[in-house]
């Protein structure tokens, strides 16, 4: 596969896309915080949403729309500074009336907007703010407005988090992948990010859509683990116009869905680490590499659990050379393993072989420990599948 990342690439950088941030006073200081992606063509469009039992208007909205329709989606509207959970069924009206304010600035139909919220909860949606900020956002729409959508979509974040990849198929065309993501200290999801909008100019059905999405998103943002539990609003969006000058890709064994899947999972993997640097801001991030379980869904388990430990974190950021917690952490997992086979690195430094602590040099340990970037590597011995989880350690 031949590809390149687009220097200063941002989410309107596919074929067909405009895209904007404006200033609608939804948050407290003074920012960018109402953004809008438009697709000058109908797109299809895949979506993944939160895993918690609480859900914010705007994702029961989509979760509607996107019901009924799958094949011509045209706008997705973000607002920072308040996330419209909790707010019943004035929640629900301000999500159907934003809609229909960007449908008719946008000239589209009413059931080809989706809706995506970020912020406090609790607080319902300020629809003169809204109101002004949609039709401002939609008359600044440009093909050069990604960063400024990136920035629009920000709360905690200290920076904004985008990227787009070109990919060169073999008949000579080529198609863009770009996404933008939001998500700091709270993100701790099982299905998708706090908020990630994805776009891309290739043509393929909804179903193989959903499909390459479900794939990308478990191979990068599922294995984020920052904070305790998904948000309300927890959202990833991929829409795809075949805006470009090739062939559809409708077969999921081809060569170019193979080539597509990859530039996918390269944009969605390079968005999740961007929101966990962030998130850890002058702490530490941590890899937790789980190998040789007998079921991917049981390394996933250790992975997951051994990231979410607050102590092993703690170990981690004061740099100790303190290994118990990882393996009590792995115990506690409740995935199929074996003590006598276990192995545990920090690093390189081995501290833990079938089972039994082994000597080491705590210098070495406290040297893999103490740099910006760390690996634990947890082997269980007993089969060939893998999972990796990312975390870190807040300053």
């Amino acid at each position: 596969m031949s590809y390149r990342i687009i220097d200063d690439g941002h989410i309107s950088s596919p074929q067909g896309y405009r895209a904007t941030g404006v200033s609608a006073g939804l948050k407290e200081v003074k920012s960018r915080d109402l953004a809008i992606v438009y697709s000058t063509k109908p797109a299809r469009a895949a979506a993944m949403f939160t895993s918690n039992a609480i859900t914010a208007a705007p994702v029961f909205f989509d979760q509607a729309v996107l019901s009924r329709n799958r094949d011509a989606i045209r706008a997705v509207v973000i607002n920072a500074g308040h996330a419209n959970v909790a707010t019943g069924q004035q929640g629900l009206t301000s999500a159907i009336d934003c809609a229909k304010i960007a449908a008719d600035e946008l000239e589209v139909p009413r059931d080809a907007v989706l809706l995506l919220s970020t912020g406090r909860i609790g607080t319902p949606l300020p629809m003169d703010k809204m109101r002004d900020g949609i039709r401002r956002a939609a008359s600044e729409l440009d093909s050069g407005g990604g960063r400024r959508a990136a920035i629009a979509i920000l709360t905690t974040d200290t920076k904004p988090k985008d990227r787009a990849l070109a990919l060169s198929l073999r008949e000579g065309g080529s198609i863009i992948v770009a996404g933008m993501a939001k998500g700091s200290r709270i993100t701790a999801p099982r299905q998708s990010t706090q908020l990630c909008v994805l776009t891309s100019d290739v043509s393929m059905d909804a179903g193989l859509l959903a499909r390459s999405l479900e794939q990308a998103a478990a191979r990068s943002f599922g294995r984020l683990v920052l904070g305790g539990e998904a948000s309300s609003n927890d959202t990833i969006v991929l829409l795809a116009n075949g805006a470009a000058d090739i062939a559809p890709i409708a077969d999921a064994s081809s060569w170019e869905f193979g080539a597509w899947q990859e530039a996918l999972e390269i944009v969605c993997a390079d968005l999740m680490q961007q929101v966990v640097r962030d998130a850890a801001g002058g702490g530490k991030i941590v890899q937790v590499h789980v190998r040789g379980a007998i079921e991917e869904e049981h390394a996933r388990m250790i992975a997951r659990t051994v990231a979410k430990s607050a102590a092993v974190r703690r170990a981690c950021a004061q740099a100790n050379g303190e290994w118990g917690s990882v393996l009590i952490a792995v115990g506690a997992s409740e995935a199929d393993l074996r003590a006598d086979l276990l192995e545990i690195r920090i690093g390189t430094v081995t501290v833990l072989q079938e089972g039994i602590a082994r000597p080491f040099e705590q210098a070495a340990a406290v040297q893999a420990l103490s740099g910006g970037e760390i690996e634990l590597t947890i082997d269980l011995h007993l089969g060939t599948h893998t999972a990796v989880a990312w975390t870190g350690t807040s300053e």
